[in-house]
């Protein structure tokens, strides 16, 4: 469908609380353009109806299927261009959303998800949040919210939930962009998942424990890369600690990495 055309429908139904149209198609044409520079018709019209038709139990399992297969794509999930990423990835989240309530996902499609997510975390390098022409790119918000609906199924062993925590944890060491509209909190959400869903608390604790020692380790060199890493690093833990009040032991790691970066801010002077 045209680009002008499909914007003029989608609007019509944003504004029409029936929906009486079939979907499979329009859904279908919605695809190509998820990653549109325009941010009404990418966030507020293709993402905005998609993410309710898909969650409000709307869309068919086999069309879901069908969509989610061409997400992990290159010509979706590791397109270069980066707002097409991002949204991919919420797409992705409420497919699984879906999915968690209703299981109509096989295990190698669940598989290929696992895989897929973390090959893409790996490589992410855009860190920006929101720009006053082109709204959210948020790339790193947005993996977060299919990483914390990923964690959550109930097929995923423990194994591939530490292995999503550790990309999760590896990334926040961000040294690309200071991240600065929250995704640190979004990605603590996630972890959150995997410690309630089973993952074990000294294994996360253990974790951060080693990435504090690697971007420790960074510090001599001053370089704005490694300033970004530090800065990420250190608020990505502070967020995990205030986040994290149910699991006491690994509280007082993360307390304890933190002081590690920020220690010398809270000597008091010696009398």
């Amino acid at each position: 469908m045209e680009r002008g055309v499909l914007k003029q429908k989608l609007a019509e139904l944003a504004n029409n609380e029936e929906t009486a149209v079939p979907l499979d198609d329009l859904l279908l044409s919605m695809l190509p353009y998820i990653g549109d520079p325009d941010p009404i018709l990418r966030d507020r019209l293709i993402y905005g109806l998609a993410g309710n038709w898909i969650t409000e139990g709307l869309v068919p399992p086999t069309l879901m299927i069908q969509i989610l297969e061409e997400l992990l794509t290159e010509r979706f999930l590791f397109k270069e261009e980066k707002y097409t990423r991002s949204f991919t990835t919420l797409w992705i989240a409420a497919i699984l959303y879906r999915h968690k309530r209703e299981a109509f996902l096989p295990s190698a499609v669940t598989g290929r998800v696992h895989e897929s997510l973390l090959a893409y975390i790996r490589q992410e390098t855009a860190g920006e949040g929101y720009d006053e022409t082109y709204g959210w790119s948020h790339t790193l918000a947005h993996a977060a919210d299919a990483l914390d609906e990923l964690i959550q199924l109930d097929e995923l062993s423990d194994d591939q939930r530490r292995q999503l925590a550790a990309v999760i944890i590896n990334k926040m060491a961000f040294p690309h962009h200071v991240l600065s509209h929250e995704e640190d909190e979004r990605m603590t959400i996630a972890i959150h998942s995997a410690l309630r869903n089973g993952l074990s608390p000294d294994t996360v604790g253990c974790m951060i424990e080693e990435k504090t020692t690697v971007v420790i380790a960074l510090w001599p060199e001053v370089t704005e890369a490694n300033l970004r890493i530090r800065t990420n690093f250190k608020q990505f833990i502070r967020s995990l600690y205030f986040c994290l009040s149910d699991f006491p032991s690994l509280k007082k790691t993360l307390y304890e990495c933190e002081q590690l970066f920020s220690g010398i801010y809270h000597k008091k002077p010696s009398s």
